[in-house]
C-alpha cells in the first residue's frame, strides 16, 4: 500500500530516486528534502512505488495530437460528463490526471474563481498544505480546516508505526493556507496533534480505517470558512460524484518547476465503494473504522479497475462491487503530498467532507503504476470514526 505523503532528501546520485535504492534507504533514513531530490516516492508499506518520468502534459501520445485540449466549459455540467469511450484508441500512463488536459485546469478549478464558484463545486479554500521540516528532511502533505482551530489529516503524516511512535516536534510543523505554498495567504503554527490511539499500533496498513489525525492550530483562525464534516454513517451514497482537493507534487513534471511545492489541484471522480463495520480495540476501548475508495479510469475505458474480476489482497478489503469505465471530463488520482486530502461528497445538498487520503492500492493491474490510469485510491471514512472524532474536538 502506497501512502502519498511527500518525502525527499539530499543525495549525490540522481539515480537515488529508483525503487530499489528506496527500499535500501527507507529503513535507516525515513523522511526526504525537498528541493534536492523532487520526485521520490515515500513508502513505508510493503510495496514499493513506481518511480517512473510520466508527462501529463502531452499531448501527441495515444494518437491525440491536439495542441489545444478541450477547455472547461463555464458549467460544471461539462466536468462531471463522462467521455464517450473509443475517443481514445490506446491508454498510455498518466501520472494524477488525465493526459489529454492541463494541470493548470485542474490548478484553476481548486481556487473556486469563476465559473468555479457555484454550488456545483465545493469550497476548497478549507484545504491546506501541512509542511513539516526539521533540517534533514521535508514533508508534504495536506489536511482540511474543520473548525476555527481543527484541521483533520492522516495519521501517517505525522507517524510511521512500523518505524517509530514518537510524533515530529511542534516547531517543524507548518501549516500553509491558500492556494499556492510558494507563496501563502497565511502560515499556521500548532499546538497539538493527535493522532487515532488504533494508528499508533497498527502495521501501517488500511484496514481498520483509522489512518486519522487531528491538529489543532495554536490560534484560531477566522478568515477561512471550514469545510463541513460528514459524521452520519448513512450520509455517503454510491456511486455520488466526488471531489478531491489536495497539494500533491508534480514538480517531477514537465513544464512544473522542481523545485517549487505544486499548487492546489482539484479533480472529479465517482465513489466506487463505501466500507463500514471495521473495528479495533485498544486498552479495553473498542473503535470503528472505515473506507472509500474510486478508481482512476481512462479516457477509452481501460483499466477499470474497480469493475473488473482482477482483485489482490488489498482490494479484497475494499468489498464487493462495480465501477463505470467511463471517465468524467476532469477525473483525476492521487499523487504523493495528497496524503490527508479532503474527499467531498454532496449530501443533502451539502458538500461535505467523507474521507481522509490514506493512499493507493499497488498492483492493482497487470501495466497500472501508481498515479495512473487504473490507479485506486482509498481514504479513511470520517463517520465510521464519528465518535473519536467528536471525543477530541468537543
Amino acid at each position: 500500500m502506497d501512502c502519498y505523503g511527500k518525502t525527499n532528501a539530499k543525495f549525490d546520485e540522481p539515480l537515488m530516486k529508483t525503487k530499489t535504492l528506496i527500499k535500501m534507504y527507507k529503513q535507516s533514513i525515513g523522511l526526504f528534502p525537498k528541493k534536492y531530490l523532487s520526485f521520490l516516492f515515500s513508502v513505508f508499506f510493503f510495496f514499493s512505488c513506481s518511480s517512473d518520468y510520466i508527462d501529463p502534459l502531452d499531448n501527441t501520445v495515444d494518437g491525440n495530437s491536439d495542441p489545444n485540449p478541450t477547455q472547461i466549459a463555464s458549467s460544471g455540467s461539462f466536468v462531471y460528463a463522462p467521455t464517450p469511450l473509443g475517443t481514445f484508441g490506446t491508454s498510455p500512463q498518466t501520472f494524477g490526471i488525465r493526459n489529454d488536459k492541463k494541470l493548470s485546469d485542474y490548478e484553476a478549478i481548486a481556487t473556486n474563481m469563476a465559473p468555479y464558484n457555484t454550488d456545483e463545486f465545493p469550497d476548497f479554500g478549507s484545504v491546506v498544505c501541512i509542511i513539516i521540516e526539521d533540517g534533514k528532511f521535508e514533508y508534504i502533505g495536506t489536511g482540511v480546516l474543520i473548525n476555527s482551530q481543527w484541521i483533520i489529516t492522516a495519521a501517517h503524516n505525522f507517524i510511521e508505526p512500523e518505524k517509530s511512535k514518537k510524533l515530529p516536534a511542534l516547531s517543524a510543523i507548518n501549516i500553509l493556507v491558500g492556494n499556492d505554498p510558494n507563496n501563502p495567504s497565511k502560515t499556521l503554527k500548532v499546538s497539538q496533534v493527535i493522532v487515532h490511539p488504533q494508528w499508533t499500533i497498527s502495521d501501517g496498513g488500511f484496514e481498520k480505517g483509522t489512518d486519522l489525525a487531528l491538529v489543532k492550530l495554536s490560534s484560531p483562525i477566522t478568515n477561512i470558512t471550514p469545510a463541513n464534516l460528514n459524521l452520519d454513517i448513512n450520509g455517503e451514497k454510491d456511486k455520488a460524484y466526488i471531489w478531491t482537493c489536495g497539494f500533491g507534487d508534480y514538480s517531477g513534471q514537465a513544464g512544473q518547476n522542481k523545485d517549487d511545492y505544486s499548487k492546489k489541484h482539484a479533480m472529479v471522480n465517482v465513489l466506487d465503494r463505501i466500507v463500514n463495520g471495521l473495528s479495533s480495540s485498544v486498552g479495553g476501548v473498542n473503535y470503528n473504522g472505515g473506507l472509500l475508495a474510486f478508481d482512476f479510469d481512462a479516457p477509452d475505458g481501460k483499466y477499470n479497475t474497480l469493475g473488473d474480476n482482477i482483485v489482490n489482497v488489498q482490494e479484497y478489503d475494499l468489498g464487493k462491487g462495480n465501477s463505470s469505465p467511463e471517465a468524467l471530463e476532469m477525473e483525476g488520482g492521487t499523487i504523493e503530498g495528497d496524503s490527508g486530502s479532503p474527499i467531498f461528497v454532496k449530501i443533502n445538498g451539502v458538500w461535505k467532507v467523507c474521507g481522509l487520503l490514506h493512499g493507493g492500492i499497488d498492483n492493482v493491474a497487470s501495466g497500472v503504476k501508481d498515479s495512473s490510469y487504473g490507479d485506486i485510491s482509498v481514504y479513511t471514512r470520517t463517520a465510521s470514526a464519528a465518535s473519536w472524532i467528536q471525543s477530541v474536538i468537543n
